[in-house]
């Protein structure tokens, strides 16, 4: 098992008092846990639509590249359509795992955004696509779900106190009701009786107009601090979810496309830089909206390593 000191000895701050430094730390922290790439080309642009020629695809983040909270980012719109006229495919692959991609789907065509959702890949589908692969699911609990087993999961059980105490392994897709109360619940089973918990959504932050939301990284970040808990993941930057978002692009262009024809597009570092990077695609951070809106970001990429291919601050 990987040792984590840097994250033994973390200050974690509260789940309402997160900032983009607190992520930045959690992520460096579990670093071990997470792919290992070269660095991009770390070059500059002023726009991401004037990279459009260089690619054959486009994979968008969700938060920090089409909104921010329930606000679209400035240029999404002429963004899409540009992409359209020179046809360039363009694929989201969010780590948004608490909800079906058809909601998410629903969401950007209530913002009149051209997504359909054969559009949309999320991390959520990774995880349902692994679950689908394992042979016995029916004493697997899904964590997020309050009252019934989360649409699309079939087998999955409901949270209650027989189910928790029963199980034999979690599944946490989404964070966005998770409580202090589930933390601690959670905690006290596991340290009963460790079981394998797979994780649908490894950001540790999304970001809001106003701050930054828990996501289950964060979450899971806090239990490994109490517990000899290794979560596995599912979503940016682990492999699984690049691989169903770049078997899509190549089906819908009917061949096999060159990996350094298409470009991951997103706000972190950790996540979809990485991600990307390991996966041998083109990287484009955008600097201006998402997790380091308000950073020195040439800083953080020469304290984290991570560089991605190109910067730039607006769509």
């Amino acid at each position: 098992m990987i040792d984590l000191p840097a994250l033994k000895n973390l200050r974690l701050p509260d789940a309402d008092n997160i900032t983009a430094d607190s992520a930045l730390a959690a992520y460096e922290a579990l670093r071990p846990l997470l792919p290992t790439a070269p660095s991009g080309a770390n070059k500059t642009a002023a726009r991401l639509v004037d990279l459009l020629d260089e690619f054959d695809a486009l994979i968008l983040d969700g938060f920090g590249v089409i909104n921010v909270g329930f606000q679209t980012i400035p240029g999404i719109d002429t963004l899409l359509e540009e992409a359209g006229k020179k046809q360039v495919d363009v694929l989201v692959l969010t780590n948004g795992a608490s909800h079906p991609s058809a909601v998410a789907a629903r969401k950007y065509q209530g913002w009149d955004l051209p997504l359909s959702q054969a559009d949309v890949i999320s991390s959520r589908d990774a995880l349902i696509a692994h679950l689908n692969g394992m042979t016995d699911i029916s004493d697997w609990v899904a964590l997020d779900s309050l009252v019934t087993p989360p649409e699309g999961v079939r087998g999955l059980k409901a949270v209650t106190p027989e189910s928790l105490a029963s199980a034999r392994g979690f599944a946490l897709l989404g964070s966005s009701g998770w409580t202090e109360q589930d933390q601690a619940v959670l905690e006290k089973s596991l340290k009963q009786n460790m079981r394998p918990v797979l994780v649908g959504n490894p950001d540790v932050t999304a970001p809001h107009p106003d701050g930054f939301t828990a996501e289950p990284a964060y979450w899971m970040a806090r239990a490994m601090q109490q517990l000899p808990l290794r979560p596995i993941w599912f979503g940016k930057p682990h492999p699984l979810a690049f691989t169903l978002a770049y078997q899509r692009l190549c089906e819908r262009g009917g061949r096999q496309l060159d990996k350094s024809r298409i470009a991951i597009v997103g706000d972190s570092l950790h996540t979809d830089i990485l991600g990307g990077l390991a996966f041998g695609l083109r990287t484009v951070l955008v600097t201006s909206y998402g997790l380091l809106r308000d950073h020195d970001v040439g800083k953080v990429i020469a304290q984290t390593g991570i560089a991605p291919d190109w910067c730039v601050p607006h769509l």
